[in-house]
């Protein structure tokens, strides 16, 4: 990969300001709450980056302090002030431990999750607390469930200890991540697997440089995770390097540079010398001395955009995203590439929408006629490839997949929630069966559409819903179609 690509990132750690407190985190798998968060980045409350989640709460809850509501500020900003207000509040108490618990039940988890946060298994129960200190953090979750995916019934995901050192957070966790301006999926890092334990450290302050030399760069955030992969795969217990940097140039444009690897695991080299070569991109078998046997890692890297232009001042938003899995002249090469675009709104004077259109491609070179099959998110040496406990870290749709999308989100003064997504797809287009494809070892065809709302009641908040797929195979050409459904209560602490 690129030599200079992130190198220059850890020299920023010596470049923040002071800070007093910790900032508790948001996760990622919340629609209604990130696109009221988005709404008020688009519409200028929010200057900080938005698209590289977890979200410190530090730096929203200030920029919307500072903000003054005028009379021409639109209805659904002033709402979604009031709900962001409300929840940053709720969830950054100060040296008071409070509790939460969570129950669902499902039938037929979805197969392609997208960024919400649905149950993972038939039947789930979920209990936890959290703290916050003025230097320390701690939410601390435990699930039980019954029939999961990947048989591990007990787990400790959406958990992070966490301290603060300056502008940053330094700990561990299990939160969901999703990297990228994507609603149905990130190419590089999505919620479609299980949080993987990790060492993170992740900047609580989005305040722009002071310098002339980087001032352009407008507010900025930076967020760098070593993680642990699970031992039953090719290459057990894997390491996982992840960095992101992404900073907002102009209050319309944010872009996001992005770079994750395998690395280390039984049998492999793991000394600091093969972190170094990893890290600088001297990894290619071929270049040098480096064979299968001491290659240093899996790779990929890439950029995204979001860019809010509002031509004849409509509110449109377009993004992308284009990730590299392989590299060339230090630069990331054979992309898979993800476009979409944008827009918000209110419904009767109660109701903020938002409504996306959204493709990916997640083949090798998925912009020429003649991509690579058996490329992306695969790799000769970490053979289970890009994929933790059975499932693709980065797209859900996994490799040699061409997919469309369409939703909708409405959200009420109250946060009560409708959403929709409406999606279209090839999955592992190879054609040979690929036994690697987290999805389907042949090729498939599929449609679905999953309508889902949520609604706050005194006792907590309900959600509940329900989805089709037709999958037809494009060996076999035979045909079926998925029923879903979901039921889950969580407290309202």
């Amino acid at each position: 990969m690129n030599r200079h690509f992130f190198a220059a990132g850890f020299l920023l750690f010596g470049c923040w300001p002071l800070a007093i407190s910790a900032s508790p985190y948001l996760s990622a798998g919340d629609t209604a709450l990130r696109n009221d968060i988005q709404r008020l980045a688009d519409y200028g409350v929010i200057t900080g980056p938005t698209t590289t989640w977890p979200l410190a709460w530090g730096p929203i809850l200030a920029d919307i302090e500072a903000f003054e509501i005028d009379a021409p500020t639109p209805v659904d900003v002033v709402d979604a002030l009031a709900r962001v207000r409300a929840r940053g509040e709720q969830e950054t108490r100060s040296r008071e431990l409070f509790f939460d618990a969570r129950v669902s039940a499902a039938e037929k988890p979805k197969r392609l999750r997208s960024f919400e946060d649905t149950p993972r298994g038939r039947g789930e129960i979920s209990a936890g607390f959290t703290w916050n200190d003025d230097w320390f953090t701690a939410s601390v979750n435990a699930q039980a469930l019954d029939v999961p995916e990947d048989q591990e019934a007990l787990r400790v995901d959406r958990s992070v200890v966490a301290a603060s050192l300056g502008s940053w957070s330094v700990g561990v966790s299990t939160l969901e991540r999703w990297w990228g301006p994507g609603w149905d999926g990130s190419l590089i890092l999505s919620n479609n697997a299980r949080p993987m334990p990790a060492i993170s450290i992740d900047r609580q302050s989005t305040d722009a440089f002071q310098t002339r030399w980087l001032s352009w760069l407008g507010p900025w955030d930076l967020s760098v995770q070593f993680g642990r992969m699970e031992s039953d795969r090719h290459i057990p217990r894997a390491q996982f390097f992840g960095m992101r940097f992404n900073f907002r140039p102009l209050s319309s444009l944010e872009i996001g540079l992005s770079r994750t690897a395998q690395w280390c695991g039984e049998g492999r080299p793991c000394d600091l010398g093969v972190f170094v070569d990893l890290l600088v991109g001297n990894d290619n078998r071929g270049d040098g001395e480096i064979t299968s046997d001491n290659e240093p890692g899996n790779q990929l890297a890439g950029f995204d955009f979001r860019w809010t232009p509002r031509p004849f001042g409509l509110p449109v938003a377009v993004y992308g995203q284009l990730i590299g899995e392989d590299e060339s002249g230090y630069r990331p090469s054979k992309y898979l590439g993800q476009f979409g675009v944008e827009t918000t709104g209110v419904v009767m004077n109660r109701w903020s929408y938002r409504g996306f259109a959204e493709y990916a491609g997640t083949s090798c070179s998925f912009f020429k006629s003649s991509d690579r099959f058996n490329c992306a998110y695969n790799h000769g040496v970490y053979e289970t490839g890009y994929r933790y406990r059975g499932r693709s870290i980065g797209h859900p749709a996994d490799n040699d997949a061409r997919v469309a999308s369409a939703g909708f989100i409405a959200v009420d003064a109250n946060a009560s929630e409708w959403a929709a997504t409406l999606r279209f797809g090839k999955l592992n287009r190879g054609g040979a069966p690929d036994p690697r494809n987290s999805l389907t070892q042949t090729g498939q065809d599929i449609a679905s559409l999953d309508l889902r709302h949520s609604r706050s009641f005194s006792f907590g908040e309900i959600s509940v819903g329900a989805g089709v797929e037709r999958i037809e195979d494009v060996i076999s050409g035979s045909t079926d179609n998925d029923l879903r459904f979901f039921l889950q209560w969580q407290s309202s602490d």
